[in-house]
């Protein structure tokens, strides 16, 4: 069983997640001092474009190469490792120069201002490299790495962000600060696979496999990018940029509880393709263990949405209906985010496409309609609609490869925190209360109703504990098992 090793490992990513969330809301807030809404209308929609042409360039070489790397590290051919590494990160290199040279001749054609074009190219140059040495650490469960490039670049562009800000530069001290926070991530990145892969002859058999084994993954993350962009792009461009800045910043907040199921079932991926046995009955268990987290947490932010939206300014409070829509698809996300990665662990690449275009061709088709007639409700609504959707996609092919999905458990999951967050909402409980009273009440009730049993808290702990060190936590920890399961 690897689920321990896994669990370990998303924790880094969750925490750099929320950690550089954490930093980035905490620049906004610190920024909204010297900017105003239509100013981060404008960044959001830069980088957002940039996104969105990485993601086009990238031809799924992330996942092809996660896939590559997992095989090799999971039959300890080191040598192999480091042939993958340098066939991937160089076709995607030069892949991602092709995109950005683009960018800089052809912008001012595709509605790029000059003073846009500049940081779009360089952007879109510093996002390919993440492309393939993430997947590396990814594979290799050396997340830490990652936690701490995201962790360093993100300080980087809070300090010298705020720095550039309090010069007055506006627009482009903005800019600067995610050009900066990319140069210090790519920094890291590099540095650490020096130790983890050796320069081999780049192998043009390998460059092709790995697109190969990326391009059916290559369309639904295109289609997964573009589902959360267009958001930002199209409430840039249908309600103007001051809507577009409330919004990008409502999308980022939600973001801290979105990260927990991509990095744990997403590091599920690389991990069930090196298994030979017992691939669905630790996607089951790493879904559930997902769901016991992140449901309470959406619920919290669903009662006091306010809460962190008040700190950035009075004109972000009104997006408070806005997060609470995002915070649904928390709900459901743990189901198709984890089964993607089974799926595509089995090989089963029509069936990784399906899914994708279920999760986010509405997004798309519903953004225009939607943020038209409700602006950034609109947006929020596209957004939890491809989760939504994406539950008959699961529930229609889990029966095709003989998976079974625990609808029940999942449902339990989400209604025990909500229900419990609507009732501190109708009785207007005071935030820091209501929290309290929805995390306690639904890990007792995860519980006894044995959705979190045991062993399973077993497992979470010998991610992080030695045996020893357990063995001396026990007495204390077995009266709080009490409470949660009983004598």
């Amino acid at each position: 069983m690897y689920l321990h090793h896994i669990i370990r490992g998303s924790f880094w990513l969750y925490v750099s997640g929320i950690v550089s969330s954490f930093v980035g809301y905490l620049f906004w807030l610190l920024a909204s001092q010297f900017v105003h809404p239509p100013i981060v209308g404008d960044a959001a929609a830069v980088v957002a474009l940039a996104s969105l042409i990485t993601s086009i360039s990238s031809l799924g070489i992330s996942s092809g190469a996660t896939r590559m790397f997992g095989r090799a590290y999971g039959s300890d051919d080191r040598k192999g490792l480091s042939a993958v590494f340098v066939a991937a990160f160089l076709t995607n290199l030069i892949i991602s120069a092709s995109a950005a040279l683009f960018i800089a001749i052809l912008g001012t054609f595709i509605g790029l201002t000059q003073f846009a074009i500049p940081f779009m190219t360089v952007l879109v140059l510093l996002g390919s490299i993440p492309v393939v040495t993430n997947a590396l650490y990814n594979a290799t469960l050396r997340t830490h790495i990652i936690a701490l490039s995201t962790i360093l670049s993100a300080l980087a562009r809070l300090a010298l962000g705020i720095f550039l800000l309090y010069a007055e530069t506006g627009f482009m001290g903005v800019m600067l600060a995610f050009v900066i926070a990319g140069i210090v991530q790519d920094a890291v990145l590099l540095l650490a696979a020096r130790r983890a892969v050796s320069v081999t002859k780049p192998s043009l058999y390998l460059a092709k496999e790995s697109i190969r084994q990326g391009l059916p993954s290559w369309i639904p993350s295109l289609v997964l990018t573009a589902g959360s962009q267009l958001g930002v792009i199209g409430v840039y461009g249908l309600t103007g940029a001051t809507q577009a800045g409330t919004y990008y910043l409502t999308f980022q907040i939600s973001q801290i509880i979105y990260t927990l199921p991509l990095s744990l079932l997403g590091l599920m991926f690389p991990v069930l393709s090196g298994m030979s046995d017992g691939r669905k009955r630790s996607a089951s268990r790493a879904i559930r263990l997902t769901s016991v987290i992140i449901a309470p947490l959406a619920a919290v932010v669903i009662a006091s949405p306010y809460v962190p939206l008040s700190l950035l300014g009075s004109s972000y409070v009104d997006s408070s209906f806005t997060l609470q829509l995002l915070m649904l698809g928390c709900l459901v996300a743990p189901i198709s985010y984890g089964f993607n990665s089974l799926i595509y662990a089995y090989g089963h690449y029509r069936y990784v496409t399906m899914l994708g275009l279920a999760t986010n061709v509405p997004r798309i088709a519903l953004y225009p309609v939607l943020v038209a007639f409700y602006g950034n409700n609109g947006a929020a609504l596209a957004y939890i609609s491809g989760l939504f959707v994406a539950l008959f996609a699961v529930y229609f092919m889990a029966h095709r490869i003989g998976y079974i999905v625990d609808w029940n458990s999942s449902l339990l999951f989400a209604a025990i925190p909500s229900s419990v967050a609507l009732a501190m909402m109708f009785l207007n409980i005071n935030w820091i209360i209501g929290a309290s009273v929805i995390l306690t009440v639904s890990m007792f009730a995860y519980a006894r109703l044995n959705l979190l049993t045991k062993s399973d808290l077993a497992e979470v702990s010998s991610a992080f504990l030695s045996r020893k060190q357990l063995d001396q936590l026990y007495p204390y920890a077995k009266y709080v098992l009490e409470v949660l399961y009983g004598r």
